[in-house]
């Protein structure tokens, strides 16, 4: 079934009434396009044959061009499942070996220690993107490419985060490595390999490569939008205007492997179908690419919540796709992608062969709920409700930059009780914090971010994220001290959390950061 949609409303401006709950997906979704919550794609099929195929919103806010079924999407880190298919047949074909060490294929590569898997599964200890900062900073204008990557491993003067195989840290730059492997062993460039052993055999014929070797106008292309003044103001712009983000819009936007492969969702839905119908691996492969990795002590790590999806399961990781366990629907294999203004979200389920395939380039608070409810829907399960309550970080966010800090304070206090007319998001108060801190130029802009997010401490009190967002918005406001103790705290909560172990470290300890 098929919708066009073409008008996008705001969730936050949306009135408050109770909705019927959808008993069938056909309904879920003319609910969804009435509702006007999503901006992007999403095609859900079961046994190959897509059930629903429906586009909202707009590719383009400013020309007002629609998304439509041909809209061209880039998708993102869903990219790292094609990757990780074209590595594997490599290994299949004698190319290599997973556990042979790296360097023997690049020896530019400056680590010994680490694995083809390592880089598969995440646990190799490299630098993510981090890696290019000091590039960067010496040379602004730099679009960082695939050719910039081994010799800035080389010259990167920290040791690995950990020894290969300890622990699991998401790292793009392994996905890089792994597409020169892919051209060193499978002898030409990555683009011409995906396209050759990849997009051809499953029939992906609206699908390419971005970057300096495939630059090409796209009409088509969906453009990711954001919000520039999120929590205060409503006017969607393309992200690639907003000066804050072109550290990744701009300058790291030439890096292929991890990301970067523009496609549709019918075309996705020709992979999903080509992969697990095996005319892309044998089925040995297969079932080894969907098998947890296993760290060097023998545990399979699994993730604090699964990517995208909402409601109970838990996510481990294989050979470059996510891995699914949950009680209601059993495992299901897939990837989640992410880039400011883009979401995009792929999963398998093994047991039903049934694919969702989702889209949205505006990054909607949503997404993930949309794709949840398709889930259950298609196990005759209800949906999540939808939620037409409006913003109270928006509300919050106005009074604060009209009428300042303590009338934003009372405007929230009054309003946080009631939960039918208003909705409390912590990434949508991240978001206010950040952009008033760093996007914005009005007087007190700093002072005003600096008190986001010392409320939003109170109100998420066991958020990890929160401490460490309130520390670095005291770092670079001057506030080393109380910098230090937003930082531990954020440790404290969250062991795991390794950037905010490396910037308490430069905090305490100058020299570690030069």
């Amino acid at each position: 079934m098929k919708f066009r949609f073409p008008l996008l409303g705001l969730l936050s401006l949306c009135p408050v009434f109770l909705l019927a709950q959808p008993k069938s997906i056909d309904t879920y979704f003319e609910e969804l396009g009435r509702l006007r919550q999503h901006n992007g794609n999403i095609l859900v099929a079961e046994n190959g044959r897509a059930v629903v195929n429906f586009s909202s919103g707009y590719a383009d806010f400013r020309t007002q061009k629609p998304n439509t079924p041909t809209s061209h999407f880039n998708l993102a880190s869903i990219s790292k499942v094609i990757t990780a298919t074209a590595v594997l047949q490599l290994r299949d074909k004698g190319k290599f070996s997973l556990d042979d060490a790296v360097i023997q294929y690049l020896p530019d590569f400056p680590y010994n220690d680490i694995k083809i898997r390592h880089l598969l599964t995440h646990t190799s200890g490299l630098p993510d993107l981090e890696l290019f900062e000091a590039l960067v900073k010496n040379y602004p204008d730099t679009i960082i490419t695939n050719r910039n990557v081994l010799p800035e491993l080389r010259s990167w003067k920290r040791a690995l985060y950990f020894k290969p195989g300890d622990e699991f840290r998401y790292c793009n730059t392994e996905y890089n490595v792994l597409a020169l492997l892919v051209e060193k062993a499978g002898g030409m460039p990555f683009q011409a390999y995906l396209a050759k052993y990849i997009f051809a055999p499953a029939g992906m014929k609206d699908t390419y490569l971005t970057g300096p070797a495939n630059q090409k106008a796209d009409i088509l292309v969906a453009q990711p939008q954001m919000k520039p003044h999120p929590g205060y103001d409503s006017t969607f712009v393309a992200v690639d205007s907003i000066k804050r983000f072109r550290y990744l819009t701009y300058n790291n936007s030439g890096t292929i492997g991890q990301g970067g492969v523009m496609s549709t969702t019918t075309d996705m839905l020709r992979f999903d179908q080509a992969y697990f119908n095996g005319k892309l691996l044998k089925a040995s492969t297969m079932q080894e690419a969907m098998t947890p990795v296993k760290l060097n002590n023998g545990t399979v790590h699994y993730a604090d919540r699964m990517d995208t999806m909402d409601g109970e399961g838990k996510m481990a990781y294989g050979l470059g796709w996510e891995i699914f366990e949950q009680a209601n629907f059993g495992k299901s294999v897939g990837h989640g992608g992410f880039k400011f203004g883009l979401a995009t979200f792929y999963l398998h389920n093994l047991a039903k062969n049934q694919t969702i395939i989702g889209f949205d380039n505006t990054a909607g608070s949503e997404f993930g709920r949309f794709i949840t409810s398709a889930l259950s829907l298609l196990n005759n399960k209800p949906p999540m409700v939808f939620r037409t309550s409006r913003s109270l970080v928006t509300l919050y966010g106005m009074s604060l930059v009209k009428a300042g800090a303590d009338h934003a304070a009372a405007v929230f206090n009054a309003n946080k009780a009631n939960t039918t007319a208003y909705y409390l998001s912590e990434g949508e108060m991240n978001d206010l914090g950040y952009n008033l801190f760093y996007m914005t130029s009005m007087p007190g802009h700093r002072d005003m971010a600096l008190e986001v997010f010392k409320l939003a401490t109170f109100i998420f009190p066991n958020s990890y994220n929160t401490y460490d967002s309130y520390g670095q918005l005291l770092k670079d406001s001057g506030k080393k001290q109380d910098a230090i103790l937003m930082y531990k705290k954020s440790i404290e909560l969250n062991p795991d959390n390794q950037d905010g172990k490396r910037v308490l470290s430069q905090l305490l300890n100058p020299k570690d950061g030069e």
